[in-house]
């Protein structure tokens, strides 16, 4: 059966929705754990009552914001919910004043030049347009 991405609802993850389950499947390491879990802005994509997905930013200066990654459950992969995300992502952003979302390079790194961030030396940017 095939995602229906208006069935997912985004938010702040409550103290016992912690994401680490998903983060320690997906390879995080402690430190990186403790980077994604410590994060100014963690969101979590919930599918009825199950965390479907997580993303997780920081604000790196005043316009700009670094986006530690997204990881989807392997079982909604594929559907479309990582390009949600990341769009959530660049929403808050944009909310707060950002000019820039920056993202590391990373295995998965085709779904952000499909987005529009373009590759630079130290990862992929996306530039906001202003209007």
């Amino acid at each position: 059966m095939a995602l229906n991405l208006r069935d997912i609802e985004i938010f702040r993850p409550y103290s016992h929705e912690s994401p680490e389950v998903i983060l320690k499947r997906a390879g995080l390491d402690d430190v990186s754990m403790g980077r994604w879990l410590g994060a100014e802005t963690l969101r979590i994509a919930k599918l009825h009552d199950d965390i479907a997905g997580v993303y997780a930013m920081d604000r790196t200066d005043t316009t700009r914001f670094s986006l530690h990654g997204v990881v989807v459950v392997p079982a909604l992969r594929k559907q479309g919910l990582g390009r949600w995300l990341i769009g959530h992502a660049i929403g808050v952003a944009e909310s707060k004043g950002g000019r820039y979302l920056h993202a590391r390079p990373s295995g998965r790194s085709c779904i952000y030049a499909r987005i529009g961030f373009s590759m630079q030396a130290h990862g992929h940017v996306f530039a906001m347009i202003q209007e």
